[in-house]
């Protein structure tokens, strides 16, 4: 019995509370999904492909690096776009990376983005 129908029984009440939950409880068992592990990001340009692996683990970590590396920046050398950069990362919240990046984790291989321009196309993945 998948969990819709033991939710359906829960609601007529053909079934109790503790039988709905050990129904849900049971099929949760069974699930195994491949967790992902890696951030791909695969950009082909004509003949030519640049395929970047991150592990999903380091992003976290080169959020935070970079968004600190940033500010040792003087005002005075930053020019508009990296001024841009330092506004929007001011605005994001580590933890809301940490969340961001721990939902991927559990999720199991899952094409993200894949934009084409002519020849040229970039795919993000998670795999």
């Amino acid at each position: 019995m998948d969990n819709i129908e033991v939710l359906e029984k829960l609601d007529k009440g053909q079934i109790d509370f503790d039988e709905a939950l050990a129904l849900l409880s049971k099929n949760r068992e069974g699930v195994r999904a491949a967790k992902g592990r890696f951030f791909k990001i695969n950009i082909k340009d004509g003949a030519r492909c640049f395929p970047i692996v991150i592990p999903l683990f380091l992003l976290k970590s080169c959020f935070s690096l970079g968004k600190a590396i940033i500010r040792f920046i003087p005002r005075d050398k930053r020019d508009d776009k990296l001024e841009e950069v330092c506004r929007i990362l001011d605005k994001i919240d580590g933890r809301d990376i940490k969340r961001l990046v721990d939902a991927l984790g559990r999720c199991k291989s899952y094409p993200l983005v894949h934009v084409e321009d002519g020849d040229t196309f970039v795919e993000i993945s998670i795999i």
